[in-house]
This record gives C-alpha cells, structure tokens and sequence, in this order.
C-alpha cells in the first residue's frame, strides 16, 4: 500500500520551472556555508551583550588578590572585593572602617605592577578647585620685563616672528623664575611693602619747605615708581632741576625720610637760598647763577610749573594704585571658597587616600597666595608706562621703562633711594652706588636674611603638605612627600644663588642678570662693552638650571598626580626594600585616625599661617593707603 501512495504523491507534484532549477545548487551551496559559521556568530553576538570585566591595574584589585590569600584566617565577615570595596564606591557617611591589607614591596612588584590612572573625575576635580584658581592668583603676579633679544632679522616677517616670541617670552621666563625661585620673588614682595610703610607716612606727613622740597619730591618718585628699574640715566627734567635748585634752601633742612631720625627736621635759616648752594659748591654756583641769573622759586598754585607738575604727577600715581577689590580682595575670596570647599570634601572623606592627597597639594600651592596678595599691596604695583606717563615732564628715564622682577626688587629699591638721596639727582654716580654697596656687609646680610624670611613662607607649605602625605596612608617617604621635600630643598638653594649672582653682579658693575649696569642707548661706554666675567657666568648658569629644575618638580609633579603616575604601590615608600610593609585598603581605622588626627589638624595649620600673613600685608597697605589720602587731601585743601 505504501508505494502506491509515493507512487500517486510522485504522479500529483508539479514540474519545476526552470528559474527554481537553475538556482538549486547555489541555494545548497549557501546553507553549507552558513550552517557551520551560524552557531559561532551566535555565541559571538551573546559574549557581546554580556559585561567586560576590565583588567586594568588598580590598588583596590591588588588589594583583593592580597586578600585572596589568606581569606579564611582574617577576613570571613566579607568576601574578598567586599573588603577592597572593588568596582563599589566607599560610603563615607557612615563610621564603617575596613580591615588593613598589609603586603611586603617584594610580595607588590611581583603582583601589583602598574600605575592606576585616573579617571575624568578624578583629575578634573583637583583642576577645577584648587589649581585653577592658585594659576590665576600667580598671573595676577607682577612680572619684570625680559631683555628684547632679536632671534631673527626685522626684515619681512622677522619682525613679527620676533614680536610674538617676545610677548611668549617675557610672561613664560617671569613665571618658571617664580616657581623656581619662590622664596627671591617672596621676599621682593615683602620688602617693597615694609619699604612703602616706612618712608610713604614720612613723606606724606612732611614739611613743605623749600630745603626739603628736592628731597622730598624724589623719594616721592622713589616710592611711586620703584617698581621700574633704575637706571643710571634716571634725571629730572631740566626745568624741573632748576626749579628745585632754586628752592633749595640749606643742606641741614633736608632730612632722610629713611633714617631713624624721620620724624624730626632740623631746618637752617637762611635769606637768599643762592648763598647756600654757594657755601657747597662756590664754582658751581657761580655756573648756575651765570645761567639763570634772575630765577625765582616758582609758586605752588601757578598753573604748568615745575613743582606743580611735580604734585600732579604724584597725584596720578596715587590715583592709579591697583583697586583693592580687583587686586587683593577677589584674589583672596576665591581661594577662601577654595579653602572652604576643600576642607569640606577632607572632611566629609575622613580616611580617603585621594581626597587627603588632594589636601596636601592645596596646602602646597598655599605660598602662591602670600605672593599674589604681597605683590599687589605695594605703592610701586602698576605698570610702569602708567608712571612714565604721569611723570612725564618731571622725571626723564633714560629710555623706555621697564618693569623690574619681583626678585630684584631689594637692590632696585636700594639704587631708587641712592637716588633719591643723593645731593645732585642728575648727576648721581649709578657705578658707584654699585661699587659702594660691594662692602656694605650690611645690606648684604640683610638681603640674605631676607630670602630666609621668603624660604621660611615656601618651607612652611612644603612642610604642611609632606606632613599629610608622609601619612596618606603608609607613614614613610612617598613620591608625593618627595617631591615637597625637593621642592623646598631647591627652593632653598636658588634663593642663595640668587643672593651670590646679585653679589658677582655688582663686583662686575651690574645690576640686573641680564644686562649690564651701562649698557644702554645713551651711554658713551656701550660701544666697548665688557663682558661679565667667566665666574658670574658659571653662577648665573647654575642658578637659572636649578630655577628651571624646580619649577619643572612642582610642574611635572602636579602632572604626575592628576595623571595618576603616583598612584603605584612602590610609590607608597621610596625605602625600595622589599621588607618594607605597604597599606592596600583604603578607609581603614588607621587612615581615618590619620586624617584626624594629622591631616585636617595640619591643614589647619598650614592655611592658617597662610591667611594670618595675608591679613599683615592687607594691613600694612591699608597704613600705607590711608597716608597717601591724607597727602592728597591736605593738597587739595591748599589748592582751594
């Protein structure tokens, strides 16, 4: 029966057409080659959709192998990525610690090799809180002008070429010298404020004889444009010089607003103020009086005279002090929001490894701050085109001003009031002052002091900041507290090169590092320059290498800590021994009793001192201000 029925289905089936028979084969031949790869591909798109497990190193994954090991004997509460809080964010609201995960350096190089870099947050964070804010505090910095050296020829677009690496140069030279030599720019800072508060309230408070007229009138400038460099051109204006000459009463009436002896005035009378230039210098006086024969002193009041230029000129620079809201306060609200923040976040993070780093790197860049506020509470903080300008008719520079750098501003000064106080300001002798000050052991001993006090600001940060990471979370000398501890041990050592370049370079008749004392445009002797000799060329070499090394350890040190290239095991102790014991786990009871009891209390102590020197400067400029208001308030009294 069956094969009549296959049979009758065989007579029933339809032909098949001839487009169905022509693709059969090539039909037959796909499905042989689809069938063998479908069951592949499938696992493959199923292994897709499942999680990857990322074997990228981290502290935590070395923590949990270390835990791994010995798991039954300490750790039978938790399972092993439990303890290390492994791919899990640590609760820090609650007082739960973790267990310490203690392994050898040999047991870490063999299992934990690698760096965990950061995340976006991780290094984004620490950006946007604290170093921004300390990188904008440090360009609010005054700086000194550079040497305009020409790289390439002023033909065609060298000149452009030379104008663009100028304006790269000036800014970028100014600010790795800063970094590299915090404690000279600290103390430049320092001492032009304790300069300003012991002759500005002198010379505002002042008798306006005509014997103390000259001197007065260019400590003024002294004062107001100190900040510009002194060089040895440096005049009145001709008019003005005879105007001063012809007030000029006895040599006893002037006096030295720089003495200890400031508040008091001796004044000589005398009838005819010629007579007491004849009594200094006979043949001198008798050249000037050959010159101007009828000269009188010319009146206060009178409109376009050489002393009332003289009084406006100072009002303008009075004028143009930097706003204490743009220049100071912003300055110090934003990194007292700064404090704030960060101290919250340690805080709140109590016994977290990244947060009391964070802490220890904010308490490091803490100097910047006593700079920032320093540098812009002095009279001189301001352009030095503004002065230019506003003494122009009274006072002739030489040539183009120029700015002077913070860690220069001890000898400028020095050389403004030689000025100042000479008995003729347009013929004052600049190379003798230089050569004069070679053995005053005085000022040098004063100067060293000095960049002591400016190490101490830098030592005390550095300090505070290795004293949280030496304890975060294994006590020992890490990478990070390494790299405070170089910091300040550099720091130390430019300060003092400095100190010895400063010294060579008046020996050799210079001043400043990088041109001579007359090398300028109207100096007879430029044409036969001298070069430094070879030993202050050796120093200037190894003082400006160490600048740079350190500046590149607290910049590649920063980097290094955002990055996460200091996130290692074998930087948790630089001993290298291999029996040298590594904490793993982070939170535990130890690292929360740490930041107890060492890193927020140490912070504590680093900020501190920090706003307390902030708050001296404030206060000195506030002294400072407050005479020169009065100055200007009993001038316009007079002028009504």
């Amino acid at each position: 029966m069956a094969p009549n029925i296959e049979a009758g289905a065989k007579a029933v089936r339809m032909p098949e057409s001839d487009s169905e028979s022509r693709w059969a084969p090539w039909r037959g031949r796909a499905a042989d080659i689809v069938a063998p790869l479908a069951r592949p591909i499938l696992r493959l798109l199923l292994a897709s959709l499942l999680p990857v497990a990322s074997t990228t190193f981290t502290i935590a994954r070395c923590c949990t192998l270390a835990v791994r090991e010995n798991f039954h004997e300490h750790y039978e509460q938790f399972y092993p990525w439990q303890v290390c809080n492994l791919n899990a964010d640590i609760d820090y609201s609650d007082n739960t610690t973790y267990p310490s995960v203690t392994r050898t350096m040999g047991w870490a190089r063999e299992h934990c090799r690698g760096a965990q870099y950061s995340s976006l947050a991780q290094w984004l964070l620490p950006l946007s809180t604290y170093i921004s804010p300390y990188v904008g505090i440090l360009l609010l910095c005054p700086v000194g002008d550079v040497e305009d050296t020409k790289v390439f020829s002023d033909a065609g677009w060298g000149k452009k070429a030379n104008f663009v690496l100028y304006g790269i140069r000036k800014p970028l030279q100014e600010i790795v010298s800063i970094l590299g030599d915090p404690a000279s720019a600290i103390f430049g800072a320092l001492h032009e404020i304790w300069s300003d508060a012991r002759a500005v309230p002198g010379l505002a408070s002042g008798s306006e004889c005509s014997s103390a007229k000259r001197r007065q009138s260019a400590l003024w400038v002294a004062v107001l444009a100190g900040n510009m460099e002194c060089l040895p051109e440096t005049r009145w204006d001709d008019d003005v010089e005879d105007a001063l000459e012809s007030t000029a009463a006895s040599t006893t009436g002037g006096r030295n607003l720089l003495s200890k002896t400031a508040g008091t005035t001796t004044t000589k009378p005398t009838s005819n103020p010629d007579d007491v230039v004849q009594e200094q210098n006979p043949s001198l006086a008798k050249e000037e009086k050959s010159a101007q024969p009828s000269q009188s002193p010319p009146a206060r009041g009178d409109a376009g005279t050489p002393v009332d230029r003289i009084d406006s000129g100072i009002k303008t620079l009075i004028a143009a002090l930097k706003g204490f809201v743009s220049g100071i306060l912003l300055p110090v609200l934003v990194m007292l929001a700064v404090t704030a923040a960060t101290f919250y976040d340690a805080y709140s993070k109590r016994g977290d490894k990244d947060t009391g780093l964070a802490l220890a790197y904010c308490v490091w860049y803490s100097w910047i701050l006593v700079l920032g506020v320093s540098a812009n509470c002095s009279v001189g903080a301001r352009s030095p085109d503004v002065a230019a300008r506003a003494l122009r008719g009274v006072v002739k520079f030489g040539r183009k001003p120029i700015s002077t750098a913070l860690r220069h501003r001890y000898v400028n000064r020095r050389l403004w009031y030689s000025w100042a106080t000479a008995e003729r300001q347009n013929r004052w002798d600049h190379r003798g002052v230089l050569g004069s000050l070679d053995s005053e052991w005085n000022f040098w001993a004063k100067f060293c002091a000095g960049q002591l006090l400016g190490f101490c600001c830098v030592a005390f940060s550095s300090g505070c900041a290795a004293a949280i990471s030496w304890t975060t979370p294994t006590t020992g000398l890490g990478c990070r507290s390494f790299n405070f501890i170089l910091y300040a041990v550099l720091a130390f050592a430019t300060a003092y090169l400095h100190v010895l370049c400063t010294f060579l370079s008046v020996r050799a008749g210079e001043r400043r590092d990088t041109a001579t004392a007359t090398d300028t445009p109207a100096s007879p002797s430029n044409n036969s320059r001298i070069p430094p000799p070879l030993h202050l060329i050796i120093a200037r070499f190894v003082y400006w290498l160490l600048v740079l090394t350190n500046a590149l350890v607290m910049v590649l040190g920063t980097l290094f800590h955002l990055v996460g290239v200091f996130r290692t095991c074998w930087c948790e102790n630089l001993t290298w021994n291999d029996a040298t014991v590594i904490e793993l786990n982070s939170k535990t009871a130890q690292a929360v009793e740490n930041a107890r009891r060492y890193w927020l209390s140490t912070a504590y102590v680093g900020f501190g001192g920090v706003w307390l020197a902030c708050l001296t400067a404030i206060l000195f400029r506030g002294f400072i201000v407050q005479s020169l208001d009065k100055w200007v308030d009993s001038r316009e009294e007079e002028d009504e």
